[in-house]
């Protein structure tokens, strides 16, 4: 998993094609927050929908374009915060907030502030869709893939929050064989559950989460 690479290919491509289901034919405006490179962005401009990509990493938001000038496609693409971008952007029919990008609002009151913005410019009956964490992660937890510990290599140490589902994992140097606690250098990523997503999407006014395709898409829809 990496920021441009968050999910393997096929799951990858099952994600893009139940997004494109849900969307239907009518064109839609759709903001894609965290939108890196365009694996979501460039295949539903294709589709004819009317796109705005958020991403805070600039090289992200430069590849993207690049992309969309090769397949001559329009977007609006916005190098920046989220919260701050969102308050800029036209109400959406749908917002995209997928690629493990709530994973990294590991923090629950920003990221019931995410989700209070983004239903802020939903439209009437508009939709927030989000990666099916539960149903993609949690299986490679419980059945022991995911434990606390460091790879044979020697380059990769996970490391959990002792009292949250919170963890993050450390690569090359920053693997610290005698410090198995999170602190200030680490980037705290949130494995989120089913019951913690249905009460942050209670505490904005979202419906809660429906599950589309099983490991691919969640639905909240504006209340």
């Amino acid at each position: 998993m990496s920021d441009w690479v968050p999910m393997e290919e096929e799951q990858s491509k099952l994600q893009i094609k139940s997004i494109l289901e849900l969307l239907g034919d009518s064109q839609k405006v759709v903001i894609d927050v965290g939108c890196g490179d365009g694996r979501l962005l460039l295949p539903l401009a294709v589709a004819g929908h009317m796109l705005t990509g958020i991403d805070i990493d600039a090289d992200a938001i430069s590849a993207c374009a690049r992309k969309l000038a090769d397949a001559c496609l329009d977007a609006t693409l916005i190098d920046g915060d989220v919260m701050d971008a969102l308050c800029d952007c036209e109400q959406a029919d749908v917002i995209l907030i997928c690629g493990q990008t709530l994973m990294l609002f590991a923090d629950i009151d920003e990221a019931v502030a995410l989700l209070s913005r983004c239903k802020d410019r939903l439209s009437k009956d508009g939709m927030v869709i989000i990666d099916d964490l539960p149903n993609d992660l949690w299986g490679e937890l419980t059945q022991g893939r995911w434990m606390e510990g460091i790879n044979e290599e020697g380059t990769m140490q996970l490391v959990w929050a002792k009292d949250d589902a919170c963890f993050a994992i450390r690569e090359g140097d920053a693997v610290q064989r005698d410090h198995w606690e999170l602190d200030e250098t680490d980037r705290p990523l949130r494995l989120w559950t089913m019951g913690s997503m249905r009460l942050i999407a209670k505490c904005v006014g979202l419906s809660a989460p429906e599950v589309q395709v099983e490991g691919a898409v969640l639905i909240m829809r504006s209340a």
